[in-house]
């Protein structure tokens, strides 16, 4: 879902490359960037179980990236 060799401690650059990919609109990445600064917590409720899955495995996938670094 993310690029090759793409990793960010950035939300919003995350976000920001799973539209860029085709995989979020940018409403998507609006809704979820407003419940972040809104709550100060990372939630899906806002948008479909399958792109919260996508999210979801993105940042799994970013935080390994960064561990292994």
């Amino acid at each position: 879902m993310l690029e090759e060799g793409f990793s960010s401690d950035r939300y919003s650059a995350i976000l920001g490359n799973l539209k860029d990919n085709g995989y979020l609109n940018s409403k998507d990445v609006e809704i979820l960037m407003q419940e972040y600064i809104t709550t100060q917590k990372i939630t899906f409720d806002c948008i479909s179980n399958e792109k919260a899955k996508i999210v979801s495995e993105a940042l799994i996938d970013n935080y390994n990236r960064l561990k292994s670094k």
